[in-house]
């Protein structure tokens, strides 16, 4: 979101590479000789999805003719800096995000000599929208972005008719069936994918098949009788007791594209549906399941560097900063927006003082549920 942060002025703080900048880099270089490179690269995803949702409200202030003081990668102090034009861009050494400093959010912040008409306030209000509803745009924008490179370079998790595991006692296990073998299809129909096996399983519960399959090694197709049970988690469907081996097939660039279009809809969905839980009770907001907080976040990104699912989670994170940023309190970015509309119903902006307290409210209640969060996080953590 936009901010009224201001820097105060550091000791050798001087445009440009500083002292600051070698604590910068002896933080990076002292996490990595303690291993500690997932814990790197998870801080650095996450500052690096408030960088580029700053950069949308940043593009967008420019677009509008809108002064923009400062743009920062990180927190003050500055590891560098260097001014272009009316802006100064800067990285800091604190890599818990960003921000973007446009000039006059409210009629009372004192801006720099010569700004004249370019303060946000003067601007129209669907241009003020804009630039605010920007942010969270680049986060869904970064979302479908992180999932495009994934399906390209990783490529789609899929699940195969190669048998990966045989449930004991089931079965499978019984017909002598083994990991590597290979499933056809049954009663005269071939199977393409593990769908349409699963599928055709659930289907026949308790009743008896005639299934194909290929044994580990061989090419020779061998079909048996075999009687399903009963799925133990769904009694109605069939049950094998086998689980598919799982391949990585890299899609072409055309259904990649697709892919990460439903992809962003797919965690959009899970954000809002992960609300209704939690809303609901059906999730214990303070259980394992819980609403989590910068460091369950870091916590959970170490874990998916190392387990190789860290693009997905980068991209849910992304579409989840961008909800919740859109929530229509202050100082979020729909608090922005909503008082902007509030603005151009009432024809006058809202009295300054109603407003500093309602700015205030919100921001003691993020305190207190960061607060929480943290609290809640580290006792996952640590039991």
């Amino acid at each position: 979101m936009p901010t009224k942060f201001k820097q105060t002025p550091q000791r050798g703080d001087r445009p440009g590479v500083n002292t600051w900048s070698i604590v910068f880099v002896a933080a990076i270089v002292a996490a990595l000789a303690m291993g500690q490179w997932t814990l790197l690269v998870a801080v650095l995803g996450l500052a690096l999805l408030i960088t580029v949702h700053e950069f949308g409200h940043f593009i967008a202030a420019k677009a509008f003719g809108m002064q923009v003081e400062k743009f920062y990668v990180g927190f003050p102090p500055a590891a560098w800096k260097r001014r272009r034009g009316e802006t100064e861009y800067g990285v800091g050494i604190i890599p818990l995000g960003g921000f973007c400093k446009i000039s006059g959010m409210t009629p009372e912040e004192e801006v720099p000599k010569g700004t004249g008409d370019k303060v946000y306030w003067k601007a129209p209000v669907w241009k003020r929208n804009l630039t605010i509803f920007a942010g969270p745009a680049m986060n869904f924008a970064a979302a479908v972005v992180i999932l495009f490179a994934a399906l390209l370079i990783q490529g789609q998790a899929m699940a195969s008719l190669t048998i990966d595991e045989v449930v004991a006692g089931r079965p499978a296990a019984a017909l002598g069936l083994e990991a590597g073998d290979t499933l056809l299809g049954a009663d005269g129909q071939r199977w393409a994918d593990w769908d349409e096996a699963s599928a055709f399983l659930a289907a026949h519960p308790a009743e008896t098949i005639s299934l194909s399959y290929h044994a580990v090694g061989s090419d020779q197709e061998m079909t048996v009788d075999v009687t399903l049970g009963r799925n133990p988690n769904a009694p109605d469907q069939g049950f094998l007791g086998v689980s598919p081996e799982i391949v990585s097939v890299r899609p072409s660039m055309a259904r990649a594209a697709w892919l990460s279009l439903v992809g962003l809809k797919d965690v959009t969905w899970g954000v809002f549906y992960g609300f209704y839980l939690l809303a609901t009770g059906a999730i214990d907001v303070t259980g394992d399941e819980g609403a989590m907080g910068v460091v369950g976040i870091v916590d959970v990104s170490g874990d998916a560097v190392r387990q190789g699912w860290y693009p997905i989670l980068l991209a849910l994170l992304s579409a989840n900063l961008g909800i919740i940023n859109l929530l229509p309190i202050l100082p979020f970015d729909g608090g922005h927006i909503l008082f902007n509309v509030v603005e151009k119903a009432r024809g006058r902006r809202l009295d300054p003082k109603v407003l500093e307290r309602i700015v205030a409210v919100g921001v003691t209640l993020l305190i207190v549920l960061f607060v929480l969060l943290t609290f809640n996080d580290l006792r996952r953590i640590f039991g």
